[in-house]
């Protein structure tokens, strides 16, 4: 794995939407037509995939630990997420870190001592578990392909942001169960001067584009939740049990 094991957070923050509808042209259209003072220009078409890691039972993603190997922009690279639930069972979005360069046939077992240092560094708290054995024994679990198209926000006051049109679709390695989902993701940049001209194309994306629904849950999480539903639990019925 090129570079060394200090983690590096994400340099701008997401906001996910799913799309409800399949012509993810018309939102470009509405955008552009309604936002007075940004617009939307078409930069290219993209693909991506992303391999998420786990112990066979699921130990690390329980633990809210995600190890996965991603392939954007012609490389390859390992990253961990951190996923944290609230008091009231609701997640915070997953905090991000990216690791290093790898090549395309590398897995974390290839690299267990820099990725078990890196989850150490970049969750901050002792485990008390063996995490270089841990990483030794973790298989393919999720596989994610995201295809799309990318789009730039552009502002006259030197504002632009990225967005991006994906169909991304999850599949289960063991079972090969598929399901696919539509969506936009932003791509904001980070920093207090941006939130302004952050949070107006959030703000016209919520007013004039009742077709996306915006989460905050982390592609693990939306393939986890899609590929694996719990079953059905009637809590009414079981108290008068």
């Amino acid at each position: 794995m090129k570079g060394n094991e200090q983690v590096q957070a994400e340099q701008f923050k997401k906001a996910h939407y799913f799309f409800i509808g399949n012509d993810h042209k018309k939102i470009i259209d509405k955008l552009n037509k309604n936002m007075p003072y940004h617009r939307i220009a078409y930069e290219r078409e993209f693909n991506g995939r992303e391999i998420i890691y786990d112990v066979k039972s699921n130990m690390l993603s329980k633990a809210g630990i995600v190890i996965s190997k991603q392939y954007e922009e012609g490389q390859y690279f390992f990253k961990v997420r951190k996923i944290s639930a609230l008091t009231d069972g609701f997640r915070r979005p997953s905090q991000k870190f990216k690791l290093g360069e790898c090549e395309g046939t590398e897995t974390p077992k290839d690299f267990p001592t820099q990725i078990a240092n890196a989850i150490s560094n970049a969750f901050s708290n002792a485990f008390t578990i063996d995490l270089v054995s841990v990483v030794r024994q973790t298989v393919p679990k999720i596989e994610i392909v995201v295809t799309g198209s990318r789009y730039k926000v552009i502002c006259g006051n030197g504002y632009n942001c990225g967005l991006m049109y994906e169909t991304a679709v999850y599949k289960d390695v063991e079972t090969n169960k598929k399901v696919k989902r539509n969506g936009f993701t932003l791509h904001l940049p980070k920093g207090e001067r941006y939130e302004k001209d952050n949070k107006i194309v959030m703000d016209y994306i919520e007013h004039y584009c009742k077709e996306l629904v915006n989460y905050q849950e982390s592609r693990f999480e939306i393939a986890d939740r899609l590929l694996h539903p719990k079953p059905f639990v009637n809590e009414e019925k079981m108290e008068e049990e």
